[in-house]
């Protein structure tokens, strides 16, 4: 005899729970066993010791197990599976699945790690999951020929952003707990059963498996798990627009993935805006800002879940009300007061604030000569980079110097600077320019680079290039001094730069 929708999800969320707390330690046994394990590295991963991955294998049976179960209970004679759940989402998770445990296993680079995103979501968007229209503030936009990119778009954001969170111990998992209940709520109450199920699965999985995840971790959820969570969200949203024949109201899934979407586009801004790769690590993300603070992990953690409690009942409050303006507005306002407080996103504010200087600058001093384009900051960190700079930036015209970028990474002290210069003249346009660029060292490990680039051609751009390397030898020296605080840095290229060099 079915039971009700509630029950039924109660009934998903308790079984994912109790599959998760028996499943997670045999998962995490056979991963160590089989090499899946994440190795201290002095640098960006910090743990004591080696804790094994594929935490996402267990929540994944735990779900698949415990919708099973839950289906049978709820279905009647007049229901039927959702054509997404059997077509679109189950072959899209096993896709996804094998992904993440190639990565947990082998380490994936960024690259290929999309090529398999893009697989899986593909899968779900032949399925038919696919936006038709979106809503904001009331103003209905229809997508077109832009249905499928949007939606590809859509579900990329959402695994990366769950992805890219997955910092700390507890972090992704306790989200995604919190996200998915979110969005088991919104869809029982709609009557959807199989999505509920999924979201009340997903969410009992990842409760139970957060006893071996607090700080600190016996094992981590890895990407199979973090990725898992992103796409669970996605289609349950894609779903939501499906079933709901309307509109898919924009505001309701971004604020309840305010804080992923929040961590996630600071990263992308910060790696682009600074000329890195978009797959490139740091240690930027909002729980390393807290962190630094002097906040434990597991007060790191209370407050990021608290931040995404806060804006998931909003979306909750909206979703009910058929009122973007309370998600948009709480979300808008956790934003604003991190940024405001200097607790995160301000430096990235910073980042997009100083390009936007330099395009409208560049649009009307189009063709002028003689400008300067110059920009500074410092993304983590207090160390006086700037002094390096700062020499760096007023001996390169001593040496012919066109341009000059200056980047620094040492995620292990939290430090990271970037910086900018490039002439605008007529020289610095030409065809003849050369470009080097030199590692940075600190104790015989990298830690950034210079690059220049030289506005002379033939044997004089050779003699600027060997006067500038004589210059730089004491690079290494400068930067120690920084690291080691001392106030004197610097004071050897003052004098050093302080005569022209001769061609």
């Amino acid at each position: 005899m079915a039971v009700s929708n509630y029950m039924g999800a109660a009934a998903a969320f308790a079984i994912a729970w109790l599959a998760a707390l028996l499943l997670t330690p045999i998962v995490a046994r056979v991963a160590t066993r089989l090499g899946a394990v994440d190795y201290p590295d002095g640098r960006r991963k910090s743990h004591a010791r080696p804790v094994p991955r594929a935490g996402g294998v267990a929540i994944a049976l735990a779900a698949i197990i415990a919708m099973a179960v839950a289906m049978s209970l709820t279905s009647s004679a007049e229901e039927e599976p959702s054509t997404w759940l059997v077509r679109g989402l189950v072959p899209a998770v096993g896709v996804l699945l094998i992904v993440g445990l190639i990565d947990d296993f082998l380490s994936l680079t960024g690259i290929y790690k999309l090529i398999g995103q893009v697989l899986a979501v593909s899968v779900l968007v032949a399925a038919g999951a696919q936006f038709d229209q979106i809503s904001l503030f009331g103003v209905m936009l229809p997508l077109g020929d832009f249905r499928i990119p949007f939606t590809l778009f859509f579900c990329l954001g959402a695994i990366n952003a769950f992805n890219l969170i997955d910092g700390a111990d507890g972090l992704a998992s306790s989200i995604g707990a919190i996200v998915c209940t979110t969005l088991g709520v919104l869809t029982a109450s709609r009557g959807d059963v199989p999505a509920a199920l999924a979201c009340f699965a997903v969410a009992g999985a990842l409760v139970g498996f957060l006893r071996y995840n607090v700080p600190p971790a016996r094992v981590y959820l890895g990407d199979t798990g973090s990725m898992l969570i992103g796409l669970v969200v996605a289609a349950v949203a894609i779903d939501c627009s499906i079933k709901q024949q309307a509109a898919f109201v924009l505001s309701v899934p971004l604020a309840i993935c305010a804080i992923p979407i929040l961590d996630a586009t600071a990263a992308l801004v910060r790696r682009v805006t600074t000329g890195q790769s978009v797959f490139t690590p740091d240690r930027g993300h909002l729980h390393h800002a807290l962190l630094l603070r002097g906040w434990s992990v597991g007060m790191t953690v209370a407050f990021i879940a608290a931040l995404a409690a806060l804006t998931s009942f909003a979306a909750l409050v909206s979703y009910f009300t058929n009122n973007d303006l309370y998600a948009l507005a709480v979300t808008g306002g956790v934003f604003v007061t991190l940024a405001v407080a200097r607790v995160f996103g301000h430096t990235e504010a910073a980042l997009i604030a100083s390009h936007s200087r330099s395009f409208v600058r560049g649009l009307v001093l189009r063709g002028a000569n003689g400008e300067e384009t110059e920009r500074s900051v410092q993304l983590q960190g207090k160390l006086k980079w700037q002094k390096i700079w700062t020499a760096l930036r007023e001996a390169a015209p001593l040496y012919n110097v066109a341009g000059l970028t200056l980047q620094v990474s040492i995620p292990q002290l939290h430090e990271s600077f970037y910086a900018t210069w490039k002439r605008n003249d007529s020289a610095a346009a030409g065809d003849d320019l050369w470009r080097m660029t030199l590692p940075l060292m600190l104790d015989e490990k990298p830690i950034g680079k210079l690059t220049v680039v030289g506005a002379t051609a033939g044997r004089q751009a050779l003699a600027d290039m060997q006067q500038l390397l004589d210059y730089l030898e004491s690079l290494e020296s400068e930067i120690a001094d920084v690291v080691a605080d001392d106030e004197p840095v610097g004071a050897r290229w003052v004098v050093a730069g302080a005569t022209p060099a001769v061609g």
